[in-house]
């Protein structure tokens, strides 16, 4: 077995998936059933959360569920770091109702991470599958201050008094942070993304905890959408699935602008020399209020449509109409939507600066790298030309399918059992 790879058996009962956030851990579980391992997946989530439902991207997961997936109702996430063990102990119970062996594997993801405390018997191991805030924030102990300031202000600590609550935060945070040095292994996107995962990556290492980089999307939820090029019309339809973080953090991580306001600004710019444009936009993050005013001060809230968190599906169609697509142009990173776009074969505008220091793809690729309003204006300029846009969606879809994709991860972290 090659030196620092976990070893899978088949017949060394199941690989146990808890937390689902984004649902991006479903991803790892289709690759691991598919290379025949038996996977148990957790999904703590209500069935009207249409971010993390597995249902709501993949289209191989039907609800009611198979009996592989088992629904917990976890009233708050922010619940987990304070009753873990005997929470585990629930979720042990739920899995023994369908399994008799114990499992070889858990991989935690979001504040479930801080379960693995107490999973340490029996040659159990754990991986611990970061989504982002639920390392860079949740387990960073130096920002726990930072943290506990900015999120007391939100949920239902805003009820409780303040001191109790941002106690009870940092004790979140202690628990998860330890959740991490408890794991096998720490799966966390590249270095340079984000400043505060970066010190916590190294704190974890530091106490012999395994990183693994990841930077992956699934397009399993995309394998019966066209990929064409849209026909021509005479308007430029722009698509921004973007949270709107650009001015309050709850999480306390300002790594987390996303640049929004900047979006706006360089479409208000562009509208100015070419009418013809609809912009859709989604109600999503603590600032799209914020967005709207800014809509209205750059005058552009007439060609803007706002539209409320959706079904996957509903996503899908606004991708489809659109010419144009926009990721984050801020100081976070490009994740699903602007994977989705490129997939797709939409041109993409964002900040893929991240990316390419930390040498996970070339600069030279089909994105139009921008991280303030003029570079965004610039992109737009270039993209009136149909045949941009038509060499553009090309070089998108080839991109796609050369820099994305869950295999690598897996292989990365494992040693699979020969099929001899």
């Amino acid at each position: 077995m090659q030196q620092g790879k976990i070893e899978l058996r088949k017949s060394d009962g199941p690989i146990v998936f808890i937390g689902s956030t984004n649902a991006m851990p479903m991803m790892y579980a289709i690759e691991l059933k598919k290379l025949g391992y038996d996977v148990i997946y957790f999904v703590d989530r209500p069935s009207t959360d249409l971010l993390n439902r597995p249902e709501n991207h993949f289209p191989s997961i039907n609800y009611p569920y198979p009996e592989w997936i088992i629904e917990v109702n976890i009233p708050s996430q922010m619940m987990i770091p304070f009753f873990r063990k005997s929470l585990l102990k629930y979720l042990n119970f739920k899995l023994s109702k369908i399994r008799t062996e114990k499992p070889q594997l858990y991989i935690l993801n979001s504040l479930f991470t801080s379960l693995a405390s107490y999973i340490n018997s029996n040659n159990c191991k754990v991986i611990a599958l970061s989504h982002g805030g639920d390392l860079d924030s949740w387990a960073d102990v130096q920002g726990a201050d930072k943290l506990s300031i900015n999120f007391s202000k939100h949920s239902f600590w805003k009820f409780l008094p303040s001191v109790f609550s941002k106690y009870m935060i940092k004790l979140a945070v202690k628990r998860q942070y330890l959740g991490y040095l408890k794991s096998e292994a720490v799966l966390y996107f590249p270095l340079g993304f984000n400043k505060n995962g970066d010190r916590v990556v190294e704190n974890i290492q530091s106490s012999g905890v395994r990183y693994v980089p990841r930077f992956d999307i699934s397009f399993e939820p995309l394998i019966e959408q066209p990929r064409v090029y849209k026909p021509e019309s005479n308007k430029m339809v722009i698509f921004s699935g973007v949270r709107f973080t650009f001015k309050n953090f709850s999480e306390g991580n300002d790594g987390y602008n996303k640049g929004n306001d900047e979006i706006i600004k360089g479409i208000s710019l562009f509208y100015k020399k070419h009418k013809d444009i609809e912009v859709h936009f989604v109600e999503k993050g603590l600032d799209y209020i914020e967005g709207k005013r800014l809509c209205k001060l750059y005058g552009i809230e007439n060609i803007v449509t706002w539209h409320k968190e959706m079904k996957f599906i509903d996503l899908l169609n606004l991708y489809q109409k659109s010419d144009v697509c926009f990721d984050q142009v801020g100081e976070h990173w490009i994740g699903a939507i602007g994977a989705y776009a490129l997939f797709l074969g939409k041109p993409l505008i964002a900040n893929d600066t991240p990316h390419v220091k930390s040498g996970l793809w070339p600069s030279e690729n089909p994105i139009f790298t921008s991280s303030n309003h003029m570079d965004v204006f610039k992109s737009l300029i270039s993209l009136q030309s149909s045949i941009v846009r038509f060499e553009t969606h090309k070089a998108s879809k080839i991109f796609a399918e050369k820099y994305l994709g869950p295999s690598k991860v897996l292989h990365d972290l494992f040693e699979f059992e020969s099929c001899e």
